[in-house]
């Protein structure tokens, strides 16, 4: 009687410590393959993928793409893999990441689903992906444009396991902006914090096995370089990242440094695919909205370095593969 006794106070100590049923249904859900990024030959440098209980670091220059490639990452895992994706985002609202994924998975620009300009061609699409979508439940959103800490943000983890069992994938963007704690802060020392900041979210991706995207910028280097193209020295907080880092990818679309057309107004599109018609009139074209883009990966623990051509969307926030040219 008093063994029996002595189990069941035991078995709730578990329950309300978080090791009891929660925890076993936990660790009996979690996948422990790797998580697909959407992009076949970024799965392929990377071995296969994000692997789970590891950082991944998306880098870029400002206005570069990096949120919506880390975007495009956890609307695979979800929508596309079915497993749960949290994304926390220090400067976007969860507005802007809904319209963004609306945008990508349905094909209505973005611009007219921030306007609120649709026509009834883009309410059936989007009741199409809400009616034909099991798995949109699983992407969700947290930090709405706020500065939480990591502990919060392990608070919106626990949430997400506590409702569907696991978490697949966590996505932090970005970086620069997140926070250590208050006596961290106190002693001035920037880079000692985001230290700290980063090896707080490796802990948090072992204990919840699943891979962790963050997000950062690059300096201004690529900028002063002829070819613009950018390095792993180019990080911004490099110490910190590499020192937990299983791979980092930097993305560069060399159409972001070409010469603006300045001279000249532009009554309509010249070619709607590449310059949305809903920026016309004005003087001068803007970016291609349909561009080549490069993911290199110059640094990965466990497996190749190399380079990836992919296309990017960005009216349409999306990234995809390039399909080979036929040879002859």
């Amino acid at each position: 009687m008093v063994r029996n006794h002595a189990r069941k106070s035991d078995a709730r100590r578990r329950t309300r410590s978080g090791e009891g049923s929660h925890r076993r249904t936990v660790n009996k859900h979690v996948p422990t393959s790797r998580v697909l990024t959407g992009l076949t030959a970024l799965d392929d440098v990377l071995g296969g993928g994000l692997r789970p209980g590891r950082i991944t670091v998306v880098a870029a220059r400002t206005a570069m793409g990096k949120s919506m490639l880390a975007l495009a990452m956890a609307r695979n895992c979800a929508l596309r893999q079915g497993r749960p994706a949290q994304v926390v985002s220090l400067e976007m609202s969860n507005q802007g990441l809904l319209e963004r994924t609306l945008a990508a998975e349905t094909g209505v620009l973005t611009e007219k689903l921030r306007r609120g300009t649709l026509d009834s061609s883009d309410f059936a699409l989007l009741h199409a992906f809400d009616a034909e979508n099991d798995n949109k439940a699983l992407l969700s959103f947290g930090g709405d444009g706020t500065t939480p800490s990591v502990a919060q943000i392990e608070q919106q983890c626990d949430t997400v396991t506590g409702r569907l069992g696991y978490l697949g994938l966590l996505v932090v963007d970005y970086l620069g902006l997140m926070h250590g704690a208050l006596h961290q802060r106190a002693a001035g020392d920037r880079q000692d914090e985001v230290a700290s900041v980063v090896a707080d979210l490796q802990r948090l991706a072992t204990r919840l096995n699943a891979p962790v995207v963050i997000v950062d910028q690059l300096t201004r280097a690529p900028a002063l370089r002829a070819d613009h193209r950018p390095r792993l020295s180019d990080l911004c907080h490099e110490e910190a990242l590499l020192s937990h880092a299983e791979a980092v990818i930097l993305l560069h679309r060399p159409a972001y440094y070409d010469p603006q057309h300045t001279t000249g107004r532009y009554n309509r599109s010249p070619n709607p695919e590449l310059y949305p018609a809903n920026l016309f009139p004005r003087y001068g074209l803007p970016e291609p909205a349909v561009q080549r883009a490069e993911l290199l990966v110059p640094h990965n623990r466990h497996g190749r370095t190399g380079a990836v051509e992919v296309g990017v969307e960005l009216a349409r926030a999306r990234f995809f593969d390039l399909v080979p040219e036929p040879v002859g």
